[in-house]
């Protein structure tokens, strides 16, 4: 019987006996499976991230202060393949790599944002 079950093909968490049912819960399943699915996404995307940086040596002081010199010199912005020339990375790397960035940079204007609602800033 165990062999009949089906998880839901997009958190991967979830155990259903048919479709029919996967179907049934969908309402109630949705918000959890989106949640866990995210969070996949987030964890898949940092290690990545983490990958890079380990493998191209960005993680110095030196470097971060390159990166980030680099990042901020042009008002237009960098895009990945400007950055993938400038540090020796494949383009797909640096969409990863500045991607990561990107969401370390809304979550800190989300918290100042919070913030200074709250009083604090």
């Amino acid at each position: 019987q165990g062999r009949d079950k089906k998880k839901c093909s997009r958190c991967k968490v979830t155990w259903y006996c048919c479709v029919e049912h996967q179907k049934d819960d969908w309402k109630k399943h949705k918000r959890a499976c989106n949640d866990r699915y995210q969070a996949d996404q987030y964890t898949l995307h940092k290690r990545e991230f983490d990958r890079i940086i380990k493998k191209y040596g960005l993680d110095s002081e030196q470097k971060s202060e390159e990166i980030s010199t680099f990042l901020t010199s042009d008002p237009k912005g960098v895009n990945a393949p400007q950055f993938a020339e400038k540090f020796g990375l494949l383009v797909e790397e640096a969409v990863v790599f500045l991607e990561w960035i990107n969401v370390g940079v809304k979550f800190k204007e989300q918290s100042i944002d919070t913030a200074k609602h709250a009083g604090l800033g």
